[in-house]
């Protein structure tokens, strides 16, 4: 009799202390980010997480990395992707994740007339506002200068100009075709090099183009990256579909 109670009094002693056990509680990462490689990787950098064991990546919703070491809090991201996030694990316990949005901003349409056209009021130039969306404007409305990125030169041949060609502004904003037709199957710009500053219009084209105010090559802090597809040429009109990185100097443009 005694040797049961005294099972029953350790089997209770047991459950008190598996019961008060604590619940590990994991605190988000918090990321920040950094664009490397001339714009093709992104590094996430986050502070260590007590009790973590390590740290998941995730990349467009699929894990694609773990960190089996609390200590390590930097992950250079070189796939392009929309979407990446990060979370704390330890044992079978994961933290939120904090999420890093690499998708560009699209805009599905956008219609330019060439500078050969007649219509004053038809807009040849175009620029992203502050939230990526391509705006149009008549270059024939002088305060709308400062905000133009590109302008559709007529002629010989049509053509993306820098607006510093029309002293519309001291930008020097470059293009490149990409030589592809599906504006999809585009990930990732081109690198800095054999961009210019015009560049002949083609139907059914998609184009990188190379945001770069000061001139001065590749700079993580002020350039910007993106694609255009040229959807149709109708006479003077163009009409184009874009997509901006509103990361500066990440060069990824992932649309699907």
């Amino acid at each position: 009799m005694k040797r049961i109670l005294g099972l029953s009094i350790a089997l209770a002693a047991l459950l008190v202390f598996v019961g008060c056990e604590e619940e590990i509680t994991l605190v988000t990462p918090d990321v920040t980010i950094q664009v490397l490689d001339n714009g093709a990787t992104l590094r996430l950098t986050w502070d260590e997480v007590t009790d973590a064991d390590g740290y998941y990546i995730y990349r467009d919703g699929v894990l694609v990395d773990t960190i089996d070491e609390a200590t390590t809090t930097t992950y250079d991201a070189d796939e392009p992707a929309q979407l990446y996030e990060v979370s704390a694990f330890a044992g079978e316990d994961e933290s939120a994740t904090d999420q890093i949005d690499c998708e560009p901003v699209v805009t599905a349409t956008l219609a330019v007339w060439d500078t050969d056209d007649s219509d004053t009021l038809h807009p040849s130039a175009f620029g992203f506002n502050t939230s990526g969306t391509a705006i149009a404007y008549a270059i024939g409305d002088t305060t709308s200068w400062p905000s133009i990125d590109y302008y559709i030169h007529g002629g010989a041949t049509t053509e993306f100009w820098s607006p510093h060609h029309g002293n519309l502004n001291d930008q020097v904003n470059v293009t490149k075709n990409s030589g592809e037709t599906d504006f999809d199957d585009i990930d990732i710009c081109d690198a800095p090099g054999a961009y210019l500053s015009q560049t002949e219009v083609s139907e059914n084209a998609v184009y990188y183009f190379w945001i770069d105010p000061t001139d001065n090559g590749w700079d993580a802090s002020t350039d910007y990256f993106g694609k255009i597809k040229v959807e149709d040429v109708s006479g003077n009109k163009v009409t184009m579909r874009l997509a901006f990185q509103t990361i500066a100097g990440l060069r990824w443009c992932v649309t699907d």
